[in-house]
């Protein structure tokens, strides 16, 4: 998945430090912030750095309770397109009319998507050592959360670390920094966050024009045909603005 296991730089291990009472206080105020979050939309920049070259690419998040995420990508034409929920994984390319559908349901880095965005901790620490580091990125935030890998020779250590640098009033992150190996990184910086504001169905789905072809799990599955269709198909989501809609500011990358 291009925005979370894009390359990243080495550093050395360290392990995560004992859960101690601050620690269990601090998520437990995690999960009270993120009670209320029901919608969210924000933009993004991204940043991946390798040896050879600097790449920047920029886009939107959409997340839905209770565990739905759309990213899509900014191009001169219409870039690709991922939706993570209930245990698949989407990716839509536009300009070759191919949608992959993968299977997510055992992957512990579904954890590490949803983390930025709601409030279940429990499923991903039970592969990921996760801690709390003071920012001090004033006026930004001052905590974040580091994950890393308990287990770097498994299909979970892709990435050596993530840090999410979160917002002091609700705890969502504003800058992600991913390591994933030696000699590249990735920085990527979350603005223009509206939290429960009213979305456009489109925007909670992504859609497939005729011709589409249809991959899941390495097999050709279905050709779109005339009039197109939608995926997710035929479910319902909530898309109203709530009473009191909270349009942020955005926070300096």
């Amino acid at each position: 998945m291009t925005l979370l296991l894009a390359a990243g730089m080495a550093l050395a291990w360290i392990a995560a430090p004992e859960e101690s009472p601050s620690f269990d206080a601090f998520f437990k105020e995690f999960a009270k912030k993120r009670d209320g979050i029901h919608v969210l939309e924000a933009r993004f920049v991204q940043e991946t750095v390798s040896p050879e070259e600097t790449i920047e690419a920029g886009g939107s998040i959409v997340y839905i309770k209770p565990r739905r995420i759309i990213f899509r990508y900014d191009q001169p034409k219409e870039g690709p397109a991922y939706l993570i929920q209930d245990g698949k994984a989407y990716e839509f390319e536009a300009d070759i009319r191919q949608l992959q559908i993968y299977d997510l349901q055992d992957s512990p880095q579904t954890e590490v998507f949803f983390l930025g965005f709601d409030q279940n901790t429990e499923s991903l620490r039970e592969h990921y050592d996760v801690s709390v580091f003071d920012s001090n990125d004033k006026p930004n935030g001052s905590k974040g959360i580091l994950i890393r890998p308990k287990d770097t020779e498994e299909e979970i250590g892709r990435f050596r670390e993530v840090r999410l640098f979160l917002r002091n009033e609700d705890y969502l992150p504003y800058r992600i920094h991913i390591v994933n190996d030696d000699e590249s990184k990735v920085h990527i910086a979350v603005s223009n966050i509206t939290v429960n504001g009213k979305l456009d169905l489109a925007q909670t789905r992504i859609a497939l024009p005729a011709g589409t072809k249809i991959i899941e799990n390495d097999t050709l599955v279905e050709t779109v045909g005339p009039g197109g269709k939608t995926v997710p198909a035929n479910d319902a989501v909530a898309v109203e603005s709530l009473d009191n809609p909270l349009p942020e500011k955005a926070p300096k990358p």
